[in-house]
């Protein structure tokens, strides 16, 4: 599935303002502008607004978090999953809850901020017709979930709906019923209780005929386990946490995807944004188990703001500062003089 740089930045426009809905009136003002290189926003009763913009968290000392916020926000937050988890209709953000000590009550809250990129895995399109399957390994906050997007889309070009995405945090396909088409033309399954992904993932191909299940987090042993007991009936694409391939490989959680044959045909570290280290995963496998460290296949150099003028590499252009109407800036009737006295001292 194809998109002009105009349809990409269209999409992006309207997951931000999607987004800045749902937030209260002051600290909607707060993000628009600076939304378009937002990584992640952390609420927290008591404290300053913080936002992570331009690869740095700057404080916002004028802006205390009440909990009028906090109440405002939850509100407009339609299910938080068992994992404390919840998404946007039709976009990847996630909204993660930080409960009280009694587990009842909502101190805070983060926002990662998520984009709709096209082209980030398009270096890794020769994987895709070798073998799709991969495990793709690296730290939060590195562009995992945007990676595994992408390369779901050129995956689904020859695999189309055999390939289905088993969505635990709805980070790739968006949350709602419309999958986001950054998956192009592949299939979803939510996951509504992150506990029970390994169920989802076997009805995925009972009842689905999944050929490929894409998974975004893989972190318990009982997931690593089902991935292996499912392994004789489909293939995997996922994701997991962490930098170093050898203490993946030595987590003993995760020990079922390696032992005693990986189960993934590649394995791809990202080192950082935009720079990934391909493995063939038997052999690094077969490297750990022989004391011996696993040398990449080779290094793949996607920032895209270093490539040359390859045209799928190029980066979406720009997105401008996010400029919203009165109505957008308070849909919801909210304003700053309906916070109470407390909250803004």
């Amino acid at each position: 599935m194809l998109f002009t740089p105009e349809e990409v930045n269209n999409r992006i426009q309207q997951d931000y303002a999607k987004l800045l809905r749902i937030l209260p009136a002051d600290l909607r003002l707060e993000l628009a502008a600076v939304i378009s290189d937002t990584e992640e926003v952390k609420l927290r009763f008591g404290r300053p607004l913080k936002i992570k913009h331009g690869g740095q968290w700057h404080q916002y000392p004028e802006l205390v978090i009440g909990q009028n916020h906090l109440t405002d926000l939850r509100s407009r937050i339609d299910h938080i999953r068992d994992d404390n988890r919840a998404g946007i209709d039709g976009t990847g953000h996630r909204i993660s809850r930080i409960p009280s000590a009694d587990g009842k009550g909502t101190d805070g809250f983060n926002i990662r901020v998520a984009r709709f990129y096209v082209g980030v895995a398009e270096l890794l399109r020769k994987c895709v017709e070798i073998n799709p399957s991969m495990l793709i390994m690296g730290m939060a906050g590195k562009g995992k979930s945007t990676l595994l997007r992408d390369y779901i889309r050129i995956a689904a070009e020859k695999y189309d709906a055999n390939l289905t995405v088993v969505d635990t945090s709805n980070e790739v396909a968006g949350d709602g019923r419309t999958p986001h088409p950054g998956i192009g033309e592949a299939d979803r399954y939510f996951v509504p209780v992150k506990a029970e992904q390994h169920k989802v993932m076997l009805e995925a191909i009972a009842n689905n005929s999944a050929h490929y299940v894409a998974i975004d987090e893989l972190q318990t042993r009982l997931e690593a386990e089902t991935v292996k007991d499912l392994s004789v009936k489909a293939s995997f694409i996922a994701t997991t946490h962490g930098d170093n391939i050898t203490e993946i490989i030595k987590n003993t959680a995760l020990e079922p995807l390696f032992y005693p044959t990986a189960l993934f045909y590649w394995g791809l570290v990202v080192r950082e944004i935009g720079v990934y280290d391909l493995y063939d995963l038997r052999q690094a496998v077969e490297d750990v188990s022989a004391g011996r460290e696993p040398q990449p296949l080779e290094t793949i150099n996607a920032r895209i703001e270093e490539r040359g003028p390859e045209p799928e590499l190029k980066p979406v252009p720009a997105v401008p500062t996010a400029s919203l109407t009165a109505e957008e800036q308070d849909p919801f009737g909210v304003r700053d003089a309906q916070l109470s006295a407390s909250d803004k001292n």
